[in-house]
């Protein structure tokens, strides 16, 4: 695939920060302040979500936007971070999600809240609740917030499995953080596009309806009302236009299930470790005490070789390769450790955020 710049479209406005993006820490131990904890929610949540009466068949656009339009939001929030000179700054960053229950849950990117100290959400009919932070999942940009809220409007994960190239898709969202409760309508230009964002790969679909800055964690959506997709990126290459991304809602759903019923991703294998770079090679900056890569010898400054006998030369090779295994799995890792070169195996633990 040829090289091309992708943007993460969640921000109307660019904001500089120290360090790099959150899903480089293969630990991820941090969560802000607003962090819930597990809900006392019911299994399979999503299960029992959606239009109450199924759509027997397509609907018209106009219809389409009717009922789908109440469910979506415009996410607002306050971004904390450092500029180049190191000091504390704060600005306000927009973007979309839609709810997927009745009760407040909702649906947006991972990136749209990340390093939030605030979250505020504008629901169609004007009003601002504010929100707090269920449940993130940054190596699928996938996150869960919750509002106060009963009898909401509300949308259901549908089937993108069975989606074909040229099948009619809408996308609602903010673009441009000031344009709330938006439609703009297209096509399924591609399907299965492996579309690497800050290290981060995944599978999406690509649509040519029109995309913008705010759109990140807004709903693409069937003629049948159903969520095909999250918008999370596009295209801003030069002379490029109608290259949207959006994460396949069948890869979606057991996510979303997940951070809803328990916060975080049941299951998903974490060495505890940081990562940086060093001469080109990936280099572990820190080791948690206690942790996988500590009970199997692994220390600060081992350089990464291979995994499971995979050439390792990026932090997007070693994170599929872990996207790929469970807690409790197996992972050989050659390294070198100054002059010497040694194989150590980690039996890898399943990733809990700080509370749980």
């Amino acid at each position: 695939m040829k090289s091309r710049k992708f943007l993460a479209v969640a921000c109307a406005a660019a904001l500089m920060f120290g360090g790099g993006y959150a899903g480089a820490s293969l630990a991820m131990q941090n969560q802000p302040a607003s962090y819930l904890g597990a809900p006392m929610v019911q299994q399979n949540h999503l299960t029992t979500v959606g239009y109450q009466t199924p759509q027997t068949r397509d609907l018209t656009l106009p219809e389409l936007f009717e009922g789908a339009n109440p469910a979506v939001v415009a996410i607002s929030t306050q971004i904390t971070g450092r500029n180049i000179f190191g000091q504390p700054i704060s600005q306000p960053s927009s973007g979309s999600g839609f709810l997927v229950s009745p009760d407040g849950y909702i649906v947006t990117n991972s990136h749209v809240i990340e390093n939030a100290s605030t979250i505020n959400v504008l629901m169609y009919d004007g009003n601002v609740r504010p929100a707090a932070l269920v449940g993130t999942h940054p190596t699928s940009d996938l996150a869960v917030i919750k509002i106060e809220v009963e009898n909401a409007a509300y949308l259901t994960l549908g089937d993108s499995d069975i989606m074909r190239v040229g099948d009619q898709v809408a996308a609602i969202g903010n673009p441009l953080g000031e344009l709330a409760n938006s439609m703009t309508v297209g096509h399924i230009s591609a399907l299965n596009r492996h579309i690497t964002i800050d290290d981060i790969a995944i599978d999406m679909l690509q649509t040519d309806a029109a995309v913008n800055r705010g759109n990140s964690g807004g709903p693409l959506l069937n003629l049948q009302g159903k969520v095909v997709g999250i918008v999370t990126a596009k295209s801003i290459g030069v002379d490029v236009e109608g290259l949207g991304f959006a994460i396949p809602s069948s890869y979606a759903k057991e996510i979303v299930e997940n951070l809803i019923d328990y916060g975080f991703v049941r299951g998903r294998a974490v060495m505890g470790v940081q990562i940086g770079q060093a001469g080109g090679q990936l280099q572990i900056a820190s080791v948690n005490r206690g942790g996988a890569a500590y009970l199997a010898g692994l220390v600060a400054g081992d350089i990464i070789l291979s995994a499971n006998l995979a050439p390792i030369t990026t932090f997007e090779s070693l994170r599929e390769i872990l996207d790929n295994l469970s807690a409790g799995d197996a992972l050989e890792l050659q390294i070198r450790r100054g002059a010497e070169e040694m194989t150590l195996t980690v039996i890898l633990d399943e990733y809990r955020p700080v509370g749980i």
